[in-house]
C-alpha cells in the first residue's frame, strides 16, 4: 500500500465533500434544527402562558370558588348567582372560556366535577383546572375538620428525589438523570453518524462507479487504497462536522438558554426564570467519557462505513442497494430496539452481554460507560473486539470492492458476493 496515494485519495474525498454546498447547508441547518427543538416549545409555551382562558365558578358551597380566586384570579371568576343557560351563552359568545358548578355531592366524592368549555386551552388547560381543583376542594376539607396549618404543610408538601453516582473512588458524581441523558445523546449520536455518513460512502461508490470515474481511479490505485481511503475521508468530512455542530450546539445553549429563560418570564414566573437562568450550566462530562466516545464512534463508523463501500460498489443502482443494505441495516438498528431496556439497567446480564457484541458496542457500551461504572475489562474487551471485527469486515468489503467496482450490468446476489470474496 502506497501512503502517497493513499493520503492523496483521503484528501480528495475530504476537500471534495467538505466544499460542497450540501456539506455547507447541512452544517448550518442541523444546529439551528436541533436548537429550535429545544427552544420553541419553550417561545410557544410562554406565549400561551400570556393568553387568559376565564373559568366561571358556579358554587353552590361557598367553599371551593373563592379559593380558585386566590390561587388564580385572572382565571377563575365566581359566578354563584348566574344561572347555568346565562353561563352557556357567555361560553357561545366567547365572553368565557367555560365554567364548573359546585355541588355539595362534589364536596362528599358522590360526583365528579364538570367542565364545560368551548374546547380553547386544549389538554394544558384542563390539566391545570383539575389541579387546582384537586387543590381547592382538598383544602376546604381539612378545613371543614379544622386542621391545622401545619399538617397542611406536610400534606401539601412536594418531594423532589435528586440523585448522583458514587464512584469505586469514593467520588460524587453529577445528576444520574443528566448522565442518562448523555448516554442517550452519545448513542444516538453514534447511531446518526453510522447511517448518514455510512449512507454517503455507499452512494459516493455508486456515482463513482455509474459515471466510470472509478476506472480512472482503479488504473492508478488499488482496490484497497480505494476503500480505505474513501472510508477514512468522509470520516474526516463527518468528524469535522460533529465538531462544528458540538461547538455551535454548546455555545447556543451556554448563551441563549438564560436569555430564552429571562425572556419567557413574566409576573412570578419571572423571577423563578431569572433563579433558572442564573443556576443554568452546561452538564459537564467526564474527559474520560469523551474519550470513549470519540473511540466508539470512530471503531463504529470504520466497521459500518466499510461494509457500506461494498454494498455501494456491489450494486448498479439505487434499487439494487435497498436489497444489499438489509444485512447492515438490521445490526444497527436491533441495538436502538434495545438501548431502553440497556439504559434502565446498563448492569444486566443482558446489557453486558449485547454491549459486547461488536456490532451492537458503539450504541450500547458508550450509553452503559455514561450511566454506570462499567468495568476497565469489559470496556477494553469491546474495543478489542470492534478492531478486530473492523478489520475483518475491511478485508471482506476489499474482496468484493476489488470486483464490484468494475462489475456493471449484472444484478449481485449474496451467492455471487461470497464467490467474489473467494476470488484470488
Amino acid at each position: 500500500m502506497d501512503p502517497r496515494k493513499l493520503f492523496l485519495i483521503i484528501k480528495r474525498e475530504y476537500m471534495t465533500r467538505i466544499r460542497s454546498r450540501v456539506f455547507i447547508i447541512s452544517t448550518i441547518l442541523a444546529p439551528v434544527i436541533i436548537l429550535a427543538i429545544i427552544f420553541v416549545p419553550i417561545l410557544m409555551t410562554s406565549y400561551d402562558s400570556g393568553q387568559t382562558y376565564q373559568i366561571a365558578i358556579v358554587d353552590h358551597t361557598g367553599q371551593v370558588a373563592q379559593r380558585l380566586v386566590k390561587m388564580n384570579g385572572a382565571r377563575y371568576l365566581a359566578m354563584d348567582n348566574t344561572s347555568v343557560d346565562s353561563l352557556k351563552k357567555m361560553v357561545v359568545k366567547g365572553s368565557i372560556t367555560g365554567y364548573i358548578v359546585i355541588t355539595q355531592d362534589i364536596l362528599d366524592g358522590k360526583s365528579n366535577p364538570e367542565l364545560v368549555s368551548s374546547g380553547s386551552g386544549g389538554i394544558s388547560l384542563m390539566s391545570d383546572v383539575q389541579s387546582n381543583l384537586q387543590t381547592a376542594i382538598r383544602d376546604a376539607l381539612l378545613s371543614r375538620i379544622d386542621v391545622n396549618s401545619d399538617i397542611r404543610q406536610i400534606i401539601n408538601r412536594h418531594i423532589n428525589l435528586q440523585t448522583s453516582k458514587l464512584t469505586e473512588g469514593g467520588q460524587e458524581k453529577q445528576d444520574t438523570t443528566i448522565l442518562f441523558i448523555v448516554g442517550y445523546i452519545m448513542a444516538f449520536a453514534i447511531y446518526t453518524a453510522m447511517f448518514t455518513y455510512g449512507g454517503i460512502i455507499m452512494r459516493g461508490v455508486l456515482e463513482e462507479k455509474t459515471s466510470r470515474i472509478i476506472e480512472i481511479m482503479a488504473s492508478s490505485a488499488k482496490p484497497i487504497e480505494l476503500l480505505i481511503g474513501k472510508v477514512i475521508g468522509v470520516g474526516l468530512v463527518g468528524a469535522t462536522q460533529f465538531v462544528i455542530w458540538a461547538l455551535l450546539i454548546s455555545s447556543a445553549a451556554t448563551f441563549g438558554a438564560p436569555f430564552i429563560m429571562q425572556l419567557v418570564g413574566s409576573g412570578s414566573q419571572a423571577h423563578a426564570a431569572s433563579a433558572a437562568a442564573s443556576s443554568f450550566s452546561v452538564p459537564s462530562i467526564p474527559p474520560s467519557l469523551w474519550i470513549y466516545f470519540i473511540l466508539f464512534f470512530i471503531l463504529g463508523y470504520l466497521m459500518y462505513g466499510a461494509l457500506f463501500a461494498a454494498v455501494g460498489s456491489a450494486a448498479d443502482s439505487e434499487t439494487d442497494i435497498q436489497q444489499l443494505m438489509f444485512p447492515i441495516i438490521l445490526p444497527i438498528i436491533i441495538p436502538i430496539m434495545l438501548l431502553g431496556a440497556v439504559a434502565s439497567n446498563p448492569d444486566s446480564t443482558t446489557a453486558i452481554v449485547t454491549s459486547m457484541i461488536p456490532l451492537f458496542s458503539p450504541i450500547l457500551m458508550i450509553a452503559r460507560l455514561a450511566i454506570t461504572e462499567v468495568p476497565l475489562w469489559q470496556s477494553l474487551s469491546s474495543i478489542v473486539l470492534m478492531l478486530l471485527t473492523f478489520w475483518l469486515f475491511m478485508w471482506l468489503s476489499s474482496r468484493i470492492y476489488r470486483v464490484g467496482i468494475l462489475m456493471y450490468g449484472k444484478k449481485p446476489s449474496f451467492k455471487e458476493l461470497a464467490r467474489w470474496i473467494r476470488y484470488r
